[in-house]
Formats: C-alpha cells, sequence, structure tokens
C-alpha cells in the first residue's frame, strides 16, 4: 500500500541527503530531482510530495522502495 501525502515518510525523503542506495535508478534520479527543486522552491513541498507518490501509483516496480523512506 502507498502512504497517503499526509505521511512524513515523503517530507522526509524530499527534505533530507539520506542517501537511497538500494533504491532503484529511477527513484534516485527523481528523488535527485525533486530535492534539486525544491531547494530553490521550499514553498512547493506539497507539489513534489503528489509527483513523488503519483510516481510509485504508476510504477509498481518501485514501491519497495518506500520502504528506504
Amino acid at each position: 500500500m502507498i502512504p497517503d501525502e499526509s505521511n512524513p515518510c515523503w517530507r522526509r525523503v524530499l527534505t533530507t541527503d539520506k542517501d537511497l542506495a538500494g533504491a532503484v535508478l529511477a527513484t534516485k534520479l527523481l528523488v535527485a530531482r525533486l530535492r534539486r527543486e525544491l531547494r530553490t522552491s521550499p514553498g512547493a513541498l506539497s507539489t513534489k510530495i503528489v509527483e513523488l507518490r503519483g510516481y510509485f501509483e504508476k510504477n509498481t516496480f518501485a514501491i519497495k522502495d518506500i520502504a528506504l523512506f
């Protein structure tokens, strides 16, 4: 099951520099891009959370990566 947008795991993964060594490459690339974008626009956190969650809804192969958050 994919956590909803209010789950703190989304905020945590986007606002820290935690290494996602066990994640698939697509997840690593997306998280890196979202983190970079948040550095320039911190007010866009909720939008980035929705984008990240949507990625997991569309790409079931990556759902195991949520456990790394």
